[in-house]
Formats: structure tokens, C-alpha cells, sequence
């Protein structure tokens, strides 16, 4: 009989249960959308009984094609950062805080200035924000002491879904990589509980161990409510970032992997951790044995261009119909009829209510056009928006530690070509695509595949399910072009964080 695993993917707009075989084939798939609640400016928190029964519909759904018997594992990959907090009996005490949540950023800026920022980062090779659960915490530790009081458990989303799956407590050191860990030994490190001032909440974190360790038997009772095997190996991790670069087969060093999604993440395979200089980005343990990722987790994502076109509304959506294009092939037309530089107009990408965090770390930026002037059109915007996200992407791989060997695009951002191409002539390096959609479930089933014995290892599970599709060369020619307009982008944002700090002051009025 063949075999099967799951790879459970929860993220932030939407999770998602996929069944992969031994190849890394994606044969089924069920997915539902998550509702975000932002009740202040700065809140992005969603409910975790709602991504919990959603979770199992997806799993049920999923698996309804195969023998139960032949379902042999679920792996579960999930959004770091943020914070959920549960109670003894593993009830939420609060919605879940998600990564793009932006209620610590007066912690962050104390920590910037009393220089914890610095010492942490010289320490952990964090750049600590505002997302990160040690500001989310200091928060909750100021404002809602008795939710914390209340709490048993401080825990990262894949880690409760891991629980409800198996009964165990524990987490896995991708996602505690943020920011609680020594870097090379993969233990908490007290000492960084101590610069945070939250010391006294270190027994309310589980234990902590590699993602191939965190691993238990289903619950009995969870089994027979999905409709599966009593016998189904369950692991918790890694976490997303991590679980979409191996998904993509980046694994050694040098090699990099962006993720074009809700946030756009671009990481960097490297041998040893916390040896740069560059005051930027996190450093997390990978899912593979003595390998790190360096990221410069932007949020510059495709939520930009899913609101734009969201503004634009009838703009496009009619001529979108009379052209018998989805508004997004639409969309790539209009990019299409727009010079590179968009006619003058910049975009800064910085969208989500947490502002940015790299290459630059500012919690109050926000996303803006300049150099709009009576000539500009539709089509400049939707282009300046194309390009921003692509001038973000460039900025953070110029900050990387070392030379970058290759890079590996996934995400929803790669169904668009024109974007790709974009990236590929902005970098002016070849990006690839590998075939398959979810990368971050199957990075997530290839761990649960080396745990139960289907690859000798890791390396072993790449060569078995990764393969090149598409691979987009650079045109120099348009790269020595992009470079002019990226150091407008550049210049402009860094003129800003003044503007934005005021802005932030006249909104809190």
C-alpha cells in the first residue's frame, strides 16, 4: 500500500491540509480562509478555535480520498512570531497576536534606545520588532497582566495545533529561534529574558528541540474525529520560513529562497549563526542539522497589490471583463503598458500595521506614492506597486551576509510571470521556480518524512521531491535601468521615518 503525509499549513490570511507522496507530489488539497480582527490601528489578532476547526475540516477534506491506513503522518507548519496564550487545560486565553502586529512598537523603540536592541541582536543575530513575542509579551506584561496570569502556555501557532494533535507541549527551535534562543546550542538562554525584563515567564514557554525531534503519536481521539490512523505520526515544525525553504530545496549554504506572500521573506542558507554585522533581519535555526537561515523578513508583501486593485475597484474590474481577463491578468497588462520607473512614480511598500522590518526595522512606516504629477496614469501605479515590491526585495538581498548562490522564489507572488521577470531584472540574477505551489506544507511533510525513516535525511528528501519548473533570466540591460529608480527608492524612504514618526503621533491624538 502506498503512503501518504499531510502537510498542515496555517498562515495568515488562510490554512491550508495538503497530501503529498513520497515524490513530493501534491495529490489533494483542502483549504479555508482565516478572519483577521484589527481592533486598533496597530492590532492584527485572529481567533485559534476558529483556525483549529478549520484545521481539521481541512484535514478531513483532504484525506477523504485514501485508505486511512495509508495517511502515515501530518507535519505542521504554521506563521511565526506573534504570541498565544492558553490556559492549563490548553484553552486560549486571547485571540492569537499574529507576526504582523505592530502593539509593542513603544517596547521597540525603549529597547532601541536603551541599547537591548544591539545587545540582543550581537546575542541572537535578531533584530528584534515588534511581531517578535518578546515585545508582544512585554505588552500583554504592562497593559493585560491578567491574561498572562491567567496563562499557562506562551505559544507559537504551530505549537498549539501540534498539542490539540497529540496532547504534547512543547515547540521547536525554528520558531523559538525568535528571540529566546542561544543561537548555537538551540536551549533558552536566560540571559536574554533577563534584557527583556521577562525573567518570570520563562517557565511558561515548553521545552524546546529540533524539528525533527518534536514529534508524538496522534491522540486516539483525534483519529477517529479526522477519520484517520490511531497509528499517524504527527510532527510540529518548522516553521513557515524555514519549512518553505526546505520545501524549496534550499538547504546549503549561500543558497537563498524569497517567499512572496503576506509578508515577503527572503532568506539565506548560512553555516554558522551570528557572525555578521549587519544590524538587520533574524537569524533562526533551519529544519536541517547545523544550518541557520539569515532573513530579512519584509512586509512588503501582496497585500499591496491586492489593495490597490482593491481601491482601483471598477477601474480595472470592467475593462478586466471586457478584455476576458481575471482583474490580476489584467493587472499585468496595465504593468506592461507603463515604462520601467513607472513614469517617476515610487512606491514604498510598507502596508501591514506592523510598518517594516527590514532591511530597515520601523514600526511606524507606512506605504506611500511620490512623484505623482497630472501625466501619471493607472497603469504608472499599478506598476510603481510591481516595482516597490521589487526595490524591497533588492534592498534586503544587498544586506545578506554572504554571496548569494542561488535564489528560489515561492509564494503566491510567483503565479505572476511578469513579477518574476521583474525580480529576476531588478536583482539581475537568475531566480528559479520549483514545481509544486505549497512549499511551506511540503517542507513541512519532507521533516515528517525524515522523522519516520521515507529519506535517509534531509539532502536525501530534496534530491526525491524538488524540481526545477521555470527559471527567469536577467535582462542586464533593464537591470542597469531598475538601479537608477532603486536609489530613489531607497533615498526617498530613508527621508521618511521623521514623517512617519509624527504621523504616528497625530494619529494617536
Amino acid at each position: 500500500m502506498d503512503e501518504y503525509i499531510i502537510g498542515l499549513d496555517s498562515g495568515t490570511s488562510g490554512i491550508k491540509a495538503v497530501v503529498f507522496d513520497k515524490w513530493g507530489t501534491e495529490l489533494s488539497k483542502a483549504e479555508r480562509t482565516l478572519r483577521a480582527y484589527c481592533e486598533e490601528e496597530s492590532w492584527y489578532e485572529e481567533e485559534f478555535e476558529e483556525i483549529w476547526e478549520k484545521a481539521k475540516d481541512c484535514i478531513r477534506e483532504a484525506a477523504a480520498g485514501f485508505d486511512k491506513n495509508s495517511i502515515i503522518g501530518i507535519g505542521i507548519t504554521a506563521q511565526g512570531d506573534g504570541l498565544w496564550l492558553f490556559d492549563e487545560k490548553l484553552r486560549p486565553i486571547r485571540k492569537g497576536c499574529c507576526f504582523c502586529d505592530g502593539r509593542g512598537a513603544e517596547q521597540f523603540e525603549k529597547w532601541g534606545e536603551d541599547g537591548t536592541a544591539e545587545e540582543v541582536f550581537r546575542r541572537a543575530g535578531t533584530r528584534i520588532f515588534t511581531g517578535n513575542q518578546p515585545c508582544i509579551l512585554k505588552w500583554m506584561d504592562q497593559y493585560a497582566p491578567e491574561e498572562l496570569e491567567k496563562a499557562k502556555y506562551c505559544l507559537h501557532l504551530k505549537d498549539a495545533l501540534f498539542a490539540y494533535l497529540t496532547g504534547k507541549i512543547s515547540t521547536d527551535t525554528t520558531d523559538q529561534s525568535l528571540v529566546f534562543l542561544d543561537m548555537r546550542t538551540g536551549r533558552y538562554d536566560p540571559e536574554l529574558f533577563r534584557y527583556y525584563g521577562l525573567e518570570k515567564y520563562l517557565e511558561k514557554y515548553p521545552s524546546v528541540v529540533h524539528s525533527w525531534e518534536n514529534k508524538e503519536l496522534i491522540l486516539p481521539e483525534m483519529a477517529q474525529e479526522l477519520q484517520i490512523s490511531e497509528n499517524v505520526m504527527v510532527t510540529g515544525g518548522p516553521m513557515d520560513v524555514a519549512a518553505c525553504a526546505l520545501g524549496a530545496g534550499v538547504i546549503e549554504e549561500g543558497e537563498c529562497c524569497s517567499i512572496i506572500g503576506t509578508a515577503a521573506l527572503h532568506e539565506m542558507v548560512i553555516s554558522e549563526p551570528c557572525k555578521d554585522t549587519i544590524f538587520a533581519g533574524m537569524t533562526v535555526f533551519h529544519a536541517v542539522q547545523d544550518r541557520w537561515l539569515r532573513l530579512m523578513a519584509s512586509l512588503a508583501g501582496t497585500p499591496n497589490l491586492e489593495w490597490l486593485l482593491g481601491i482601483l475597484g471598477e477601474r480595472l474590474t470592467i475593462p478586466a471583463r471586457e478584455n476576458n481577463a481575471t482583474v490580476y491578468e489584467y493587472a499585468e497588462q496595465l504593468v506592461n503598458k507603463s515604462p520601467i520607473g513607472a513614469n517617476g512614480v515610487i512606491y514604498h511598500p510598507y502596508l501591514l500595521a506592523g510598518g517594516e522590518r527590514a532591511p530597515f526595522t520601523d514600526p511606524n512606516a507606512r506605504a506611500d506614492f511620490i512623484g505623482i504629477s497630472v501625466k501619471n496614469t493607472i497603469e504608472d501605479l499599478v506598476r510603481a506597486c510591481y516595482e516597490g515590491v521589487a526595490y524591497a526585495m533588492c534592498d534586503c538581498y544587498n544586506h545578506m551576509p554572504i554571496p548569494v548562490k542561488k535564489i528560489t522564489l515561492c509564494g503566491g507572488g510567483t503565479s505572476s510571470s511578469t513579477w518574476c521577470q521583474m525580480f529576476a531584472d531588478v536583482l539581475g540574477k537568475e531566480v528559479l521556480i520549483v514545481e509544486g505551489k505549497e512549499l511551506g506544507a511540503r517542507g513541512a511533510a519532507m521533516n515528517n518524512g525524515v522523522v519516520q525513516g521515507i529519506y535517509c535525511d534531509f539532502k536525501d528528501a530534496v534530491e526525491h521531491t524538488v524540481k526545477t519548473d521555470k527559471v527567469y533570466i536577467p535582462d542586464m540591460k533593464k537591470h542597469s535601468v531598475y538601479q537608477r529608480f532603486f536609489r530613489l527608492y531607497k533615498k526617498a524612504y530613508e527621508d521618511m521615518p521623521t514623517t512617519w514618526a509624527l504621523r504616528h503621533e497625530v494619529m494617536k491624538m
